[in-house]
């Protein structure tokens, strides 16, 4: 959709505020990206629950979701995972990322943290529950072109001399790879999905 130039500046302006904060902690970024329906925050749902092994006790259609000291191969190896199912609009991505510096967004979805050591969801009510978790890994849903592409490149590119993997991961090359056609958009597409995208994490941390 066409952006005018007061809308650009104003996109700027906010973007660059929004990022202006450094987390020199971060080591992973993705944008999982696609047109709308073809399900991206079906797919981001469900790798909370793989991560996690169930959803946040309040059933609903997006979440922002902390995976609270994950970790796949030693005690010693705990990361935070932040992921935003949700990304559909400028204003949304730039809640992503306030979200994405422990702070609260202005709208909904509210924000969810996983205990991976508990197992226990717990439900944040204010900045204090945020303060001392930092993104490690962020996630985030993302179309294909408008203002809610331009805020997370910033963010991306904000934090390119700290982060050492950064990927725009295209769901319709993603399905193609993994033989989920675009138009088949069920349970068992998601599945798989979450599945290829917990590997890449995985690997993330690995690396480390």
């Amino acid at each position: 959709m066409f952006q005018g130039a007061n809308e650009r500046q104003r996109l700027l302006t906010v973007s660059l505020n929004i990022c202006s904060d450094m987390n020199q902690n971060l080591e992973g970024i993705i944008a999982l990206y696609g047109k709308s329906k073809e399900g991206k925050s079906s797919s981001l749902r469900e790798l909370i629950n793989v991560m996690a092994g169930l959803l946040p006790p309040k059933k609903r259609k997006d979440y922002r979701a902390i995976i609270k000291d994950y970790n796949v191969t030693s005690e010693d190896k705990k990361v935070n995972v932040f992921i935003a199912t949700c990304g559909d609009t400028q204003e949304v991505l730039e809640d992503n990322i306030r979200f994405f510096n422990s702070k609260m967004p202005d709208n909904n979805p509210p924000i969810f943290i996983f205990d991976y050591g508990t197992k226990t969801w717990e439900e944040v009510k204010n900045m204090e529950q945020l303060k001392d978790i930092e993104a490690n890994i962020c996630i985030s849903a993302c179309r294909t072109e408008g203002g809610g592409v331009d805020a997370m490149r910033y963010f991306i590119n904000s934090h390119l001399s700290y982060t050492f993997f950064s990927a725009w991961i295209r769901l319709a090359i993603l399905r193609a790879k993994l033989g989920t056609p675009k138009d088949m958009n069920k349970p068992a597409d998601w599945d798989k999905i979450a599945g290829e995208l917990k590997k890449i994490i995985d690997k993330i941390i690995a690396w480390k």
